[in-house]
Protein backbone atom coordinates (compact mmCIF):
# COMPACT_ATOMS: atom_id res chain seq x y z
CA UNK A 1 0.00 0.00 0.00
CA UNK A 2 1.48 3.30 -1.26
CA UNK A 3 2.05 6.07 1.59
CA UNK A 4 -0.26 9.18 1.62
CA UNK A 5 1.36 12.54 0.63
CA UNK A 6 -0.80 15.68 1.44
CA UNK A 7 0.51 19.60 -0.78
CA UNK A 8 -0.71 21.93 1.28
CA UNK A 9 -0.73 25.41 -0.20
CA UNK A 10 -2.73 28.58 -0.78
CA UNK A 11 -2.78 30.50 -3.83
CA UNK A 12 -0.42 33.59 -4.15
CA UNK A 13 -3.60 35.82 -3.64
CA UNK A 14 -4.63 34.48 -0.44
CA UNK A 15 -0.57 34.68 0.92
CA UNK A 16 0.86 37.69 2.55
CA UNK A 17 3.31 38.78 0.10
CA UNK A 18 1.78 37.32 -3.32
CA UNK A 19 4.43 34.64 -3.35
CA UNK A 20 4.57 32.75 -6.38
CA UNK A 21 2.41 29.72 -5.85
CA UNK A 22 -0.27 28.75 -8.25
CA UNK A 23 -1.65 25.53 -10.30
CA UNK A 24 1.73 25.13 -11.79
CA UNK A 25 3.84 24.64 -8.53
CA UNK A 26 1.18 22.38 -6.92
CA UNK A 27 0.94 20.29 -10.56
CA UNK A 28 4.58 19.97 -10.75
CA UNK A 29 4.96 18.41 -7.11
CA UNK A 30 2.28 16.28 -7.78
CA UNK A 31 3.79 14.84 -10.61
CA UNK A 32 7.10 13.92 -9.08
CA UNK A 33 5.19 12.38 -6.24
CA UNK A 34 2.51 10.34 -8.06
CA UNK A 35 4.53 7.18 -9.32
CA UNK A 36 5.51 6.44 -5.29
CA UNK A 37 2.90 7.78 -3.46
CA UNK A 38 -0.77 8.22 -2.78
CA UNK A 39 -1.81 12.27 -3.76
CA UNK A 40 -4.18 14.46 -1.32
CA UNK A 41 -3.87 18.28 -2.50
CA UNK A 42 -4.92 20.54 0.12
CA UNK A 43 -5.84 24.23 -0.09
CA UNK A 44 -4.98 25.84 3.18
CA UNK A 45 -8.28 27.29 4.77
CA UNK A 46 -8.72 29.05 8.07
CA UNK A 47 -6.56 26.46 10.38
CA UNK A 48 -8.86 24.70 12.35
CA UNK A 49 -9.55 21.42 13.80
CA UNK A 50 -10.94 20.01 10.62
CA UNK A 51 -8.15 20.51 8.51
CA UNK A 52 -6.03 19.48 11.05
CA UNK A 53 -7.66 16.10 11.17
CA UNK A 54 -7.43 16.12 7.20
CA UNK A 55 -3.51 16.63 7.52
CA UNK A 56 -2.92 13.93 10.00
CA UNK A 57 -4.20 11.70 7.88
CA UNK A 58 -1.96 11.74 5.41
CA UNK A 59 1.95 10.57 6.67
CA UNK A 60 3.71 13.25 5.09
CA UNK A 61 2.53 16.95 4.20
CA UNK A 62 4.58 19.07 2.06
CA UNK A 63 4.07 22.53 2.80
CA UNK A 64 3.85 24.92 0.31
CA UNK A 65 1.82 27.18 2.33
CA UNK A 66 3.83 30.81 2.66
CA UNK A 67 1.17 32.23 4.60
CA UNK A 68 -2.58 32.22 4.49
CA UNK A 69 -4.20 35.72 5.05
CA UNK A 70 -3.38 37.19 8.79
CA UNK A 71 -1.26 34.25 8.43
CA UNK A 72 2.52 34.15 7.64
CA UNK A 73 4.38 30.91 6.47
CA UNK A 74 6.34 30.75 10.22
CA UNK A 75 2.95 30.88 11.93
CA UNK A 76 1.27 28.60 9.35
CA UNK A 77 4.39 26.11 10.40
CA UNK A 78 3.73 27.06 13.99
CA UNK A 79 0.14 26.06 13.39
CA UNK A 80 1.21 22.13 12.06
CA UNK A 81 3.70 21.61 14.74
CA UNK A 82 1.20 22.37 17.86
CA UNK A 83 -1.10 20.18 15.64
CA UNK A 84 1.69 17.12 15.29
CA UNK A 85 1.26 17.24 11.57
CA UNK A 86 4.21 15.82 9.94
CA UNK A 87 5.19 18.72 7.63
CA UNK A 88 8.17 18.58 5.25
CA UNK A 89 9.61 22.48 6.06
CA UNK A 90 11.31 23.85 9.15
CA UNK A 91 9.62 24.09 12.28
CA UNK A 92 7.69 27.50 13.28
CA UNK A 93 10.24 28.49 16.07
CA UNK A 94 13.30 28.49 13.76
CA UNK A 95 10.66 30.39 10.72
CA UNK A 96 9.91 33.07 13.25
CA UNK A 97 13.51 33.32 14.30
CA UNK A 98 14.93 33.68 10.70
CA UNK A 99 11.58 36.27 9.54
CA UNK A 100 12.97 38.71 12.08
CA UNK A 101 15.54 40.45 9.95
CA UNK A 102 17.21 42.58 12.95
CA UNK A 103 17.18 39.32 15.10
CA UNK A 104 18.76 37.39 12.60
CA UNK A 105 21.22 40.43 12.23
CA UNK A 106 21.89 40.96 16.08
CA UNK A 107 22.50 37.09 16.15
CA UNK A 108 24.92 36.90 12.94
CA UNK A 109 27.01 39.60 14.81
CA UNK A 110 26.90 37.70 17.77
CA UNK A 111 28.37 34.98 16.58
CA UNK A 112 31.25 37.16 14.68
CA UNK A 113 29.35 36.96 10.94
CA UNK A 114 29.56 39.93 8.37
CA UNK A 115 26.12 41.51 7.60
CA UNK A 116 24.87 44.86 6.59
CA UNK A 117 24.64 46.92 10.27
CA UNK A 118 21.10 48.34 10.65
CA UNK A 119 21.52 52.33 11.55
CA UNK A 120 20.00 54.64 14.10
CA UNK A 121 21.66 57.51 14.71
CA UNK A 122 22.08 60.63 11.61
CA UNK A 123 25.97 60.84 12.36
CA UNK A 124 26.18 57.26 10.92
CA UNK A 125 25.36 58.58 7.62
CA UNK A 126 28.07 59.18 5.27
CA UNK A 127 28.29 58.87 1.84
CA UNK A 128 27.10 56.19 -0.97
CA UNK A 129 23.63 54.64 -0.89
CA UNK A 130 21.34 53.47 1.86
CA UNK A 131 18.23 50.60 1.75
CA UNK A 132 15.68 50.91 3.65
CA UNK A 133 13.32 47.80 4.18
CA UNK A 134 10.91 45.95 6.51
CA UNK A 135 12.05 44.27 9.62
CA UNK A 136 9.15 41.45 9.10
CA UNK A 137 8.41 40.48 5.07
CA UNK A 138 9.44 39.22 2.31
CA UNK A 139 9.47 38.99 -1.61
CA UNK A 140 11.23 42.33 -1.69
CA UNK A 141 8.32 44.27 -0.99
CA UNK A 142 8.45 47.49 0.92
CA UNK A 143 12.40 48.19 -0.09
CA UNK A 144 13.50 51.38 -0.96
CA UNK A 145 16.87 52.56 -1.95
CA UNK A 146 18.44 56.39 -1.47
CA UNK A 147 20.84 58.91 -1.08
CA UNK A 148 23.05 59.58 2.08
CA UNK A 149 20.92 62.79 2.37
CA UNK A 150 17.71 61.65 2.63
CA UNK A 151 18.45 58.58 4.86
CA UNK A 152 19.89 60.86 7.14
CA UNK A 153 16.88 62.96 6.84
CA UNK A 154 14.95 59.63 7.76
CA UNK A 155 17.00 58.72 10.73
CA UNK A 156 16.04 62.35 11.77
CA UNK A 157 13.17 62.22 11.68
CA UNK A 158 12.62 58.99 13.09
CA UNK A 159 12.09 55.60 11.76
CA UNK A 160 9.32 53.14 13.28
CA UNK A 161 10.81 49.86 14.92
CA UNK A 162 9.85 47.64 12.36
CA UNK A 163 11.80 49.53 9.54
CA UNK A 164 15.46 49.18 9.11
CA UNK A 165 17.44 51.31 7.05
CA UNK A 166 20.97 50.09 6.52
CA UNK A 167 23.84 50.88 3.90
CA UNK A 168 23.75 49.44 0.62
CA UNK A 169 26.47 47.35 0.03
CA UNK A 170 27.95 47.38 -3.96
CA UNK A 171 29.04 44.15 -5.16
CA UNK A 172 28.19 40.62 -6.89
CA UNK A 173 25.11 38.78 -5.22
CA UNK A 174 24.87 35.31 -4.92
CA UNK A 175 22.36 32.77 -3.63
CA UNK A 176 23.47 29.58 -2.38
CA UNK A 177 20.88 26.25 -1.27
CA UNK A 178 20.91 23.71 0.81
CA UNK A 179 19.07 20.29 0.69
CA UNK A 180 19.25 16.66 2.19
CA UNK A 181 21.72 14.41 1.14
CA UNK A 182 21.05 11.55 -1.33
CA UNK A 183 20.40 9.07 1.85
CA UNK A 184 18.78 11.10 3.88
CA UNK A 185 20.96 11.53 6.70
CA UNK A 186 21.97 14.95 7.01
CA UNK A 187 22.54 17.96 4.37
CA UNK A 188 24.63 19.09 1.25
CA UNK A 189 25.01 22.66 -0.32
CA UNK A 190 24.09 23.45 -3.81
CA UNK A 191 26.28 24.93 -6.45
CA UNK A 192 26.32 28.95 -5.73
CA UNK A 193 24.35 30.97 -8.59
CA UNK A 194 25.21 34.72 -9.17
CA UNK A 195 22.30 37.27 -9.67
CA UNK A 196 23.59 39.47 -12.36
CA UNK A 197 21.68 42.79 -13.10
CA UNK A 198 21.17 43.43 -16.17
CA UNK A 199 21.89 45.76 -17.82
CA UNK A 200 24.94 46.38 -15.60
CA UNK A 201 24.67 48.86 -12.74
CA UNK A 202 25.55 49.00 -9.37
CA UNK A 203 22.34 49.70 -7.54
CA UNK A 204 20.08 45.94 -7.86
CA UNK A 205 17.84 43.59 -5.97
CA UNK A 206 17.05 40.24 -7.35
CA UNK A 207 13.64 39.86 -9.07
CA UNK A 208 12.36 42.87 -11.32
CA UNK A 209 11.36 45.48 -8.65
CA UNK A 210 14.47 47.42 -9.58
CA UNK A 211 15.32 46.30 -13.20
CA UNK A 212 15.94 43.10 -14.37
CA UNK A 213 18.52 40.58 -13.28
CA UNK A 214 19.60 37.55 -14.74
CA UNK A 215 21.14 34.19 -13.11
CA UNK A 216 24.44 32.34 -13.62
CA UNK A 217 24.30 29.12 -12.73
CA UNK A 218 28.00 29.11 -12.90
CA UNK A 219 29.72 31.92 -12.04
CA UNK A 220 33.79 32.99 -12.02
CA UNK A 221 34.37 31.61 -8.20
CA UNK A 222 37.88 31.48 -6.87
CA UNK A 223 38.36 28.40 -4.42
CA UNK A 224 38.12 31.07 -1.66
CA UNK A 225 34.95 32.50 -2.52
CA UNK A 226 33.37 29.24 -2.78
CA UNK A 227 34.49 28.24 0.17
CA UNK A 228 33.49 31.49 1.90
CA UNK A 229 29.93 30.48 -0.18
CA UNK A 230 29.34 27.19 1.35
CA UNK A 231 30.22 28.64 4.90
CA UNK A 232 27.50 30.91 4.71
CA UNK A 233 25.34 28.48 3.51
CA UNK A 234 26.12 26.33 6.44
CA UNK A 235 26.49 28.37 9.11
CA UNK A 236 22.74 30.41 8.29
CA UNK A 237 21.35 26.53 8.00
CA UNK A 238 22.83 25.86 11.61
CA UNK A 239 22.78 28.35 13.28
CA UNK A 240 18.77 29.18 12.63
CA UNK A 241 17.91 25.39 12.90
CA UNK A 242 16.59 24.64 9.89
CA UNK A 243 15.55 21.54 8.03
CA UNK A 244 14.80 19.69 4.48
CA UNK A 245 15.88 23.21 2.61
CA UNK A 246 17.31 26.96 3.02
CA UNK A 247 18.75 29.35 0.86
CA UNK A 248 20.99 32.48 1.48
CA UNK A 249 21.69 34.99 -0.46
CA UNK A 250 25.06 36.87 0.32
CA UNK A 251 26.43 39.70 -1.17
CA UNK A 252 30.90 40.44 -1.75
CA UNK A 253 31.39 43.83 -0.53
CA UNK A 254 34.97 44.54 -0.39
CA UNK A 255 36.84 41.21 -0.95
CA UNK A 256 33.95 39.95 2.44
CA UNK A 257 30.75 38.47 2.10
CA UNK A 258 27.69 39.02 3.82
CA UNK A 259 24.80 37.43 4.27
CA UNK A 260 21.90 39.70 3.24
CA UNK A 261 18.87 37.35 3.72
CA UNK A 262 17.85 33.69 5.06
CA UNK A 263 15.09 31.94 3.58
CA UNK A 264 13.65 28.85 5.80
CA UNK A 265 11.08 28.54 2.78
CA UNK A 266 12.86 28.99 -0.77
CA UNK A 267 9.55 29.14 -3.44
CA UNK A 268 9.61 26.15 -5.70
CA UNK A 269 7.39 27.77 -8.40
CA UNK A 270 8.66 25.55 -11.58
CA UNK A 271 9.83 28.29 -13.85
CA UNK A 272 10.03 31.51 -11.80
CA UNK A 273 11.84 30.29 -8.62
CA UNK A 274 15.70 29.65 -7.81
CA UNK A 275 15.94 26.44 -6.52
CA UNK A 276 13.72 24.58 -8.90
CA UNK A 277 16.11 26.26 -11.39
CA UNK A 278 19.67 25.23 -9.90
CA UNK A 279 18.28 21.97 -9.41
CA UNK A 280 17.63 21.28 -13.31
CA UNK A 281 21.06 23.17 -14.23
CA UNK A 282 22.80 20.56 -12.15
CA UNK A 283 20.39 17.81 -13.09
CA UNK A 284 18.49 16.96 -9.97
CA UNK A 285 14.50 16.15 -10.59
CA UNK A 286 12.21 17.57 -8.21
CA UNK A 287 11.24 14.03 -7.37
CA UNK A 288 14.75 13.05 -6.22
CA UNK A 289 14.52 16.50 -4.30
CA UNK A 290 11.37 15.38 -2.43
CA UNK A 291 12.59 11.24 -2.30
CA UNK A 292 15.06 13.00 -0.03
CA UNK A 293 12.64 15.33 2.14
CA UNK A 294 10.77 11.88 3.04
CA UNK A 295 14.09 9.92 3.60
CA UNK A 296 15.39 12.83 5.47
CA UNK A 297 11.94 12.60 7.75
CA UNK A 298 12.50 8.79 8.20
CA UNK A 299 16.15 9.55 9.54
CA UNK A 300 14.78 12.10 12.03
CA UNK A 301 11.82 9.61 12.98
CA UNK A 302 14.02 6.56 13.09
CA UNK A 303 16.53 8.38 15.83
CA UNK A 304 14.26 10.24 17.83
CA UNK A 305 15.32 13.77 16.36
CA UNK A 306 19.25 12.83 15.93
CA UNK A 307 20.57 13.82 12.82
CA UNK A 308 23.58 14.06 11.73
CA UNK A 309 24.30 18.25 10.23
CA UNK A 310 26.07 19.80 7.73
CA UNK A 311 29.98 19.58 7.67
CA UNK A 312 31.27 22.04 10.24
CA UNK A 313 33.58 24.39 8.62
CA UNK A 314 35.78 26.70 10.15
CA UNK A 315 34.69 30.75 9.82
CA UNK A 316 36.83 32.00 6.77
CA UNK A 317 38.59 35.17 8.08
CA UNK A 318 36.40 37.96 5.69
CA UNK A 319 33.15 36.94 7.66
CA UNK A 320 34.70 37.74 11.20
Amino acid sequence: MKATVAILYAESRYTPWKENIDFDTVHSFALALQEHYEILVVHMMQPCDELADLLRQADYVVNLCYGFENYNQAEVASWLDANEINHLSSCGEAQLLAQDKKAVEELLLEKGVRTPISLVQPSAISTGSYIQKPRFGGCHRGIEIMDAEEAKLRLEMGLDSDILLQPYLIGREFSVGVIPKADGNGYEVLPPVEIVPFPARDVFIAGSAFGTTQRDFHPQLTDEMLRDLQAAAVMSHNTFGLHYMSRVDVREYMGSMYILDINTMPNMHPRKSLIPAILQEHGTELSELLRRFIALNDQVRLTNGRLEGLTAMEVPSNFE
